[in-house]
């Protein structure tokens, strides 16, 4: 059974009279008396009563109508999601991120995502670490994430979305708390709260090169997951946090922010398998490649470029 034999018993059915099913088919009657034939031999049954004055249907005829628009309407649906899953207006993006220093981007990117692909299921998976982000992209869990740069690129493809430098969580009271900027030299005896290396912390990379290029070692106290727990920590009194510039958003009373002068600047990207991403995904990366549209952070500044211009 094919499907144009259906199409074409659906209009006979619909204008019953075959030289106006022929016209409307864009054929000539013979073919069409044959696919009916066809049809009915496939069947098994009569579908339409023929006489030389009028066509009717049968009562199995009216009964396989129904189904037969049935199947129509779900090839034609099938048809539409397959080129909407093409275009990457349909589909699953499962997408990690770092933490509470990345909830700003995250939220902007789904936010305009959801807006130009409704169509796209985006899933976020969450909290970890750019190194537990990265094995769960090689392993297939994930199909991007959010993560903190440098990173190995082998196997995967990384867009840079913004660069923030590192702010010094401090509890009010703290004598350095009332400066407008705090230098890597004047951290040299205070406690610090890290992070776990072992999970693959960038952000402990970052610190120790920028304690180390002023022949220094960071004296960490204890690990905290997030910059978030950093914060808390902080204000019990626990170390002096390094957080990143998006810390801002997160507010913890009885903790003061100051800017860390000379400390490095570290990267937020989206990272991908270089495997041919799927189209929902692929829609993704040419939203942050530009499109006339920018990343917002709270303050308005562009988060799309390192420089803050869009």
């Amino acid at each position: 059974m094919e499907l144009r034999h259906l199409r074409a018993f659906v209009v006979v059915a619909e204008e019953l009279n075959f030289r106006r099913a022929a016209e409307r088919l864009g054929i000539s009657q013979p073919p069409l008396s044959q696919m009916i034939k066809k049809l009915e031999r496939g069947v098994g049954t009569t579908l339409l009563q023929r006489t030389t004055r009028r066509v009717t249907l049968t009562a199995a005829g009216a009964a396989f109508l129904v189904e037969a628009r049935r199947a129509l309407d779900a090839v034609q649906a099938a048809s539409d999601r397959a080129r909407e899953a093409a275009a990457g207006h349909s589909g699953h993006v499962r997408l990690g991120f770092t933490g509470p220093g990345s909830y700003q981007v995250l939220l902007d990117l789904a936010r305009r995502f959801r807006e130009q692909r409704p169509g796209v299921r985006l899933e976020t998976v969450a909290p970890y670490l750019t190194g537990e982000l990265l094995e769960m992209l090689h392993r297939g869990e994930i199909d991007a994430a959010l993560v903190r740069l440098p990173v190995s690129t082998t196997g995967l493809r990384v867009r840079e979305i913004t660069r923030e430098r590192f702010l010094v969580a401090l509890p009010a009271d703290h004598r350095f708390a009332d400066r407008t900027e705090i230098t890597v030299p004047d951290l040299r005896d205070q406690p610090l709260i890290g992070y776990p290396a072992r999970r693959g912390s960038v952000l402990t990379t970052a610190i120790h090169g920028a304690f180390h290029r002023h022949g220094m070692s960071p004296t960490i106290r204890q690990e905290a997951p997030d910059m978030h727990t950093a914060m808390v920590l902080a204000g019990a009194g626990r170390g002096v946090g390094l957080v990143l510039e998006t810390a801002r958003h997160l507010k913890v009373p009885g903790v003061v922010l100051v800017p860390l002068s000379g400390g490095p600047e570290v990267p937020l990207a989206l990272a991908w398998r270089e495997d041919d991403p799927g189209p929902a995904l692929r829609a993704m990366v040419e939203l942050l490649d530009g499109d006339g549209t920018c990343l917002l952070d709270g303050d308005g500044t562009c988060l799309l470029d390192g420089d803050g211009t869009c």
